[in-house]
């Protein structure tokens, strides 16, 4: 103890120095943030945006030789996506090497343990910190700026230590494009009573808060670019990843985590997480910070999140979280506000993980910006002193993994297989993620190797799923995850994979994969009929094309045989024409000729006008399936309140689809008041962005399914038609208590109607991404209306989990999950599971394009 608090006030002294005005004042030459932008950076209503950020860190790197900018985008919007690296002049002159020695760390295989020794004391520590990725979490993009001055202006003998140790790579902003939202947002209501409040509209442009929750998937343009950076080319030891929460709990959350804990990652991950979130406390009461938690509420059980998904892939993965202002506004907190709650603090009280509670003030963008900093100062002072642990550390958990594997042992992905195309897809994600993936010598495998540095986050994403039943007291409730339960890629995507022993004859000429390793799209044969199965998803980009092209395009309506081929339902049946080589070759699809064309019942199919609903109140579901319908080609718009208001929807729309948002929000643009209790507050929008549908929207939307439309309700938007459109169907778990029903998003067994035109294309049986408590019971309907059961659960309620957990799963056995309907002329489609879950569930989008080329149907 005596040599570690000696050590401590060498530390705390070097502290105090690093932010003595004596160090500023010489190197007047260089602007603070404060003196490039004009006004008090961190002030009461004062933001910079991501415009002014970048070009801050460039002014720094046009004065200095201790920081470089490098642009990583474009992002979805077109913006730069810059990331800064901090550190001495030398060391970034030799940054190649760094990055060369990092790679070889974090892939030790064929080297020995003097080896690995030596590049260990050669190396430096590559620390990567990322900020702002949920836009209104908006201090870490202000805080950035300064830290980044302080590091390329000191010149005191620890600064030049920790940078003489340590790369540090700063990201102002993980998600430009919101920042640039939500500062043009906050500066237009500043000084009305909407200053401060939330947005219209997403703060990224698909996906909003959920661009946290794309990790291992990969969709969006910020998350592939980082994950290229960190994997492909910096290979950083520690990820520390800065966001803000509620207002009235702890003011900063830091590491050690709360239960569960992923199984597959390594004791070290955890021990060096907890020596850094220790250190970062520390230095935060020293400053007489007061309100500092750990243990509380986030768990690192899923790897979905930006700091999760490291530690699977021996990265040290670090989360804060500070209580927010209202984006650069101040709150006041009476101590009567503050409260506890959730995993790891039930009260708001001095407990041994929070010894100093805040007692309760003003809050200002400020205070999170200090707090941020001292934060991110202690990381990179752990990093630096710990120089060798962190580096070997991660050289061992990657032995760890490699030894888990076996030499022969492969996760194989037959190419040849139901959908080929999305089983490519999977092998082209694994490598994106930097794992090791080979296609054999014959090329109908692809290979991934068990003994590799990220084998266990390989198996993470391609085995199933098990929760944890971690309880804090014998006989008490498990601990509830913070976000899903099933990841499972093979379900999710309806891939089949297997771990099988290879023989060495046949890996010996395995190659790494290419760019170009997907199936080969061709037309085989000529013929008055050309046939595309459905059961690959790109053959409804295909359909799209051609119907955009004006083919003539039918579907068969029954399975057929022809020439020993069995074709199922919902087969495309496409005259000749010019352009189908082409697209057959685009979207990797194989069409084959029929001759004669077959003698089977066919509908003609039109090009489907599509209207995606988009409340005011942001629907994360709503940027999900635009983006999804835009990779899928769909001619869609968005349909917001005063379009639906309006009526006559069947004038430009053949589909309409419902996100998935509950009843009371699509009609008042509010929450629902939850067990009957009275209305909680709800903060007031601008006129034009305020309220939902309304009576008259809902009444629109039943003309549009009278007159002949085709209405798609995904989840629990469903409850709208069920409710306003007397359908024979209801939710039997509509008042299910969250004690007796959970899928807190597991995957679960379907069986599917393939004859049913929403099952084109299906297998009989697929899991599916649930939730929510939706199970529905259909009933004997009025003559003018038809029902199907579409998909539905087994009966054996042991049958129904396949990855994940689930609480009261006999209470889905032998429902439906899924119904469609024709109402006159028109038609209704119910999900009542996630049908295209956050673009995940590859598997089951099928239904999806199904229910909206059903509408097109004539």
């Amino acid at each position: 103890m005596k040599g570690l608090f000696a050590q401590s006030l060498v530390f705390l002294c070097a502290l105090c120095l690093f932010v003595s005005p004596a160090v500023a004042a010489s190197n007047d030459a260089i602007q603070t943030p404060s003196q490039f932008l004009g006004f008090e950076v961190g002030a009461d209503r004062k933001l910079a945006d991501y415009h002014q950020i970048v070009s801050y860190f460039k002014y720094l790197a046009s004065k200095s030789s201790r920081i470089q900018v490098e642009n990583m985008g474009p992002t979805t919007l077109n913006n730069e996506f810059i990331i800064a690296a901090i550190s001495t002049k030398e060391n970034l002159q030799n940054k190649a090497k760094y990055q060369e020695i990092a790679h070889k760390l974090a892939d030790p295989r064929g080297r020995s343990q003097d080896e690995i020794n030596s590049l260990v004391h050669q190396a430096k520590v590559i620390l990567l910190v990322t900020c702002n990725i949920h836009s209104t979490e908006i201090a870490s993009s202000q805080m950035a700026m300064e830290w980044a001055h302080a590091l390329v202006t000191a010149d005191d003998p620890e600064t030049v230590r920790r940078l003489s140790n340590v790369i540090l790579l700063v990201v102002p902003s993980l998600n430009p494009d919101g920042q640039i939202m939500v500062t043009d947002w906050y500066r237009k209501y500043v000084g009305t009573k909407y200053e401060g409040g939330r947005m219209p509209w997403l703060y990224h442009p698909y996906v909003g808060h959920d661009d946290n929750r794309d990790w291992y998937m990969l969709t969006q343009k910020e998350t592939q670019a980082m994950t290229r950076t960190a994997y492909k080319e910096w290979y950083p030891q520690i990820w520390l990843d800065e966001h803000q929460m509620g207002s009235s709990g702890p003011r900063l959350f830091v590491p050690p985590y709360t239960d569960p804990i992923a199984n597959s990652v390594s004791p070290l991950m955890w021990r060096g997480i907890n020596v850094i979130g220790s250190t970062m406390a520390w230095r935060l009461e020293q400053q007489h910070k007061s309100g500092v938690v750990y243990g509380y509420i986030y768990d690192q059980y899923w790897p979905g999140a930006t700091e999760g998904t490291p530690q699977f892939k021996n990265i040290f993965g670090l989360l804060t979280e500070a209580a927010s202002a209202r984006v650069a506004t101040p709150v006041t907190l009476p101590a009567t506000d503050l409260s506890g709650g959730g995993k790891g603090l039930a009260e708001y009280m001095k407990t041994a993980n929070f010894p100093n509670p805040w007692p309760g003030g003003t809050w200002r963008l400020r205070d999170i910006m200090d707090y941020e900093r001292i934060a991110s100062d202690a990381i990179l002072e752990t990093a630096s002193y710990h120089h060798d642990d962190f580096l070997s550390g991660t050289a061992e958990m990657a032995q760890e993994q490699i030894a888990d594997g076996k030499p022969n042992e492969y996760w194989t992905i037959h190419r040849d297989q139901r959908d080929p195309i999305t089983a490519a897809k999977l092998a082209h994600l694994l490598d994106a993620h930097g794992a090791e993936v080979r296609v054999s010598s014959d090329g109908k495998e692809f290979l991934i190797p068990t003994a590799q540095p990220y084998s266990r986050f390989v198996g993470e994403l391609l085995g199933r799923q098990r929760y944890p039943k971690v309880r804090v007291a014998p006989g008490q409730p498990i601990l509830r995850p913070y976000d899903v339960t099933a990841w499972s890629l093979p379900l999710l995507m309806g891939v089949d994979v297997s771990k099988e022993v290879v023989p060495e004859s046949e890996t010996r000429g395995a190659r790494l994969i290419r760019d170009s390793d997907w199936p080969e799209g061709k037309v085989i044969g000529g013929s008055p009929a050309y046939a595309v199965t459905p059961e690959v998803n790109n053959s409804t980009r295909l359909l799209n094309a051609a119907l955009k092209a004006k083919d003539s395009v039918v579907v068969a309506r029954q399975g057929f045989n022809q020439g020993g081929v069995q074709y199922p339902p919902g087969t495309l049946l496409i005259q000749p024409a010019d352009n189908l080589k082409d697209l057959a070759a685009k979207y990797h699809v194989t069409v084959h000729g029929l001759d004669p064309k077959p003698s089977v019942s066919t509908a003609p199919l039109k090009e489907v006008r599509v209207g995606l609903y988009k409340a005011w109140t942001g629907s994360m579901d709503e940027g999900w399936t635009r983006w999804l319908l835009e990779q899928y080609d769909f001619n869609y718009k968005n349909l917001d309140n005063k379009t639906i208001k309006a009526g006559n929807l069947n004038s430009s729309f053949d589909a309409i689809i419902l996100p998935d948002m509950e009843k009371n929000a699509i009609v008042e643009g509010r929450p629902r008041p939850q067990d009957g209790g009275p209305p909680s507050y709800f903060e007031e929008m601008p006129p034009e962005y305020a309220g939902g549908i309304g009576k008259e929207g809902v009444k629109a939307l039943k003309d549009f399914v009278e007159n002949g439309g085709t209405l798609i309700a995904l989840a629990s938007s469903g409850e709208l038609p069920i409710e306003e459109f007397n359908l024979p169907v209801r939710n039997v778990l509509a008042r299910v208590r969250p004690d007796d029903f959970s899928s807190p998003g597991s995957l679960l067994q379907l069986h599917v109607d393939p004859n049913n035109p929403v099952g084109y294309g299906m297998p009989e049986d697929v899991a599916a991404f649930v939730n929510e408590p939706i199970a529905y019971q259909t009933e004997i309907p009025a003559e003018d209306i038809d029902r199907s059961v579409l998909a539905w659960y087994p009966t054996d309620s042991e049958d129904i989990l396949l990855s994940g957990w689930i609480n009261g799963a006999d209470r889905l056995a032998h429902r439906a999950a899924a119904v469609t309907l024709t109402d006159g002329k028109g038609k209704v489609v119910l999900f009542g599971f996630r049908v295209q879950n956050r673009a995940q569930t590859e598997a089951t989008f099928k239904m999806l394009f199904n229910a909206i080329q059903w509408a097109g149907m004539e």
